[in-house]
């Protein structure tokens, strides 16, 4: 019976027990590694209303510019990228639109042509909606119609085609301010028309008005109130719009969505809205739109937000950030952001570990471990609701546990802290199978994560134990994200 009780835990160590013996791992310099990751740089600016898509491995952005004409950028890895030129401009005699050529779109047709959906003045100094088509996305585009898309003697700008699992399209489009009065304000509001085709309503239809600028930010911008900017997003059957509040100019401006079950509504705003908004460092994020890297593994948004912070205005910069769905089907974005976080999916040499489920001890209730994996970190508006944390647990140790299932390759780790002070301890071990990280400390309230790099070690089990809790109150973590650096194999 001895000899059983020995050998159980003999074993027990050897699968991890932070009381056991183990071999201390070093960590080396971290700085290549750090350079892996993206960070939000004025790599195209002097825009607004950025719109992205991927196509042909590549990824695409055209954006309001000059108020003339659209241009497109185009980049291999979301770092780098390349002006390709102009692909559409206004014409003082020909066409219909003059100037004012606002927040553009790009459309993949299965036609195997590419649609710009766009929105200018014409003759009459009033703002309508066009659709342009060209045989390649680079353009040069040329409008379809020779006139405006819609046939509505109203002001109509922010074009949005959404197409359906059933391949019934949509456009949304903003009515906007300068000429819609509603209750004595300037207010732009957002409607929905059926189309027949990429260039054609669908005959008998009329505009359906879906969001109107009704909650607190939204109201915040005094006689001239907006709902802008739509993009549609599409989850578990439920249709998410997204749109900008709040005066363009300044750090009104913010994102917010609403949800229905119809592509044409009714929409219920999200309580928690606004989604993603002004920082002490950003001002003015909006007109978002969104697309999956290259091997279609992460969901981003791309928005813009204003170059100088100090000056707003309309001089705004190309900003991307992650975002997702939670699991009561709410949104998120990690974002605004302004410092070094975990690299683009499928650009790097570092690939990722996902773990197969989390554990903890002394979870405190609605703190689940699971939030550690599930893709949202402190930087997201709502981070103090989304993060894992746990009771102080006096002589025990407060921990969270990662397991992989079998043993798996690891010599990277970004690890974000937690959001509040009060459960950030002095130092943490990173226990793997057969060998400790020993005090690490892990600050709270940054928005940059802590970036660990050591010898490549195989490990089936990954436990982050409280090492020295100081004068916290507990132990919490924003998420945790495990790499394999696989440069020369």
């Amino acid at each position: 019976m001895k000899k059983e009780k020995m050998i159980a835990a003999m074993a027990a160590c050897t699968l991890m027990v932070s009381g056991c013996s183990a071999r201390e791992i070093t960590l080396k310099d971290a700085s290549n590694i750090k350079s892996l990751g993206y960070i939000n740089k004025e790599k195209i600016s002097n825009i607004g209303d950025p719109y992205l898509v991927t196509e042909n491995g590549k990824y695409y952005v055209t954006a309001t510019c000059d108020g003339k004409g659209y241009d497109i950028y185009s980049s291999t890895d979301l770092v780098d990228w390349t002006k390709e030129g102009r692909i559409f401009t206004s014409s003082a005699n020909e066409g219909w639109v003059r100037s004012s050529l606002w927040q553009p779109q790009i459309v993949i047709g299965s036609d195997g042509n590419y649609y710009l959906y766009y929105c200018g003045n014409n003759d009459n100094n009033s703002l309508r909606i066009g659709v342009a088509v060209s045989d390649t996305i680079t353009g040069p585009y040329k409008d379809a119609l020779d006139t405006p898309l819609l046939p509505y003697n109203v002001a109509t700008i922010d074009p949005n085609l959404f197409t359906d699992d059933d391949g019934r399209m949509y456009l949304y489009f903003s009515r906007d301010c300068s000429e819609n009065i509603v209750d004595g304000h300037h207010t732009s509001q957002l409607y929905c028309i059926e189309m027949e085709s990429y260039t054609k309503i669908k005959e008998d239809m009329d505009p359906v008005l879906l969001v109107t600028p009704e909650q607190d930010w939204e109201l915040a911008s005094g006689d001239y109130l907006w709902n802008e900017g739509p993009d549609m997003l599409k989850h578990d059957g439920k249709y998410y719009l997204f749109y900008s509040g709040g005066c363009y100019a300044n750090s009104t401006y913010a994102i917010g969505y609403a949800v229905s079950d119809s592509p044409m509504g009714p929409f219920v705003k999200y309580e928690n809205n606004p989604v993603i908004a002004s920082t002490d460092s950003v001002s003015g994020p909006g007109n978002n739109s969104f697309f999956t890297t290259l091997d279609g593994e992460e969901l981003y948004t791309c928005y813009h937000t204003h170059t100088i912070k100090s000056i707003g205005g309309g001089n705004r910069k190309v900003t991307i950030d992650r975002c997702g769905f939670r699991q009561d089907g709410s949104f998120y974005v990690n974002g605004p952001t302004t410092t070094n976080q975990t690299p683009y999916s499928g650009h790097t040499d570092l690939v990722k570990v996902v773990p197969t489920a989390v554990t903890a001890n002394g979870t405190i209730d609605g703190r689940s471990p699971s939030a550690l994996i599930d893709g949202e970190t402190l930087n997201s508006k709502n981070e103090d609701l989304y993060e894992w944390r746990a009771s102080d647990q006096g002589n025990e140790k407060a921990y969270a546990e990662f397991d992989f299932g079998d043993a798996k390759s690891i010599d990277c780790i970004y690890i974000y802290g937690s959001s509040d002070a009060d459960y950030e301890v002095e130092s943490i071990n990173i226990v793997f199978d057969d060998g400790t990280i020993q005090k690490v400390n892990v600050p709270s309230g940054a928005q940059e994560p802590v970036v660990l790099y050591f010898d490549k070690v195989k490990t089936s089990k990954v436990r982050i134990e409280v090492e020295d809790p100081g004068q916290s109150t507990g132990f919490g973590l924003s998420e945790v994200v495990f790499y394999d650096n696989t440069v020369g194999e």
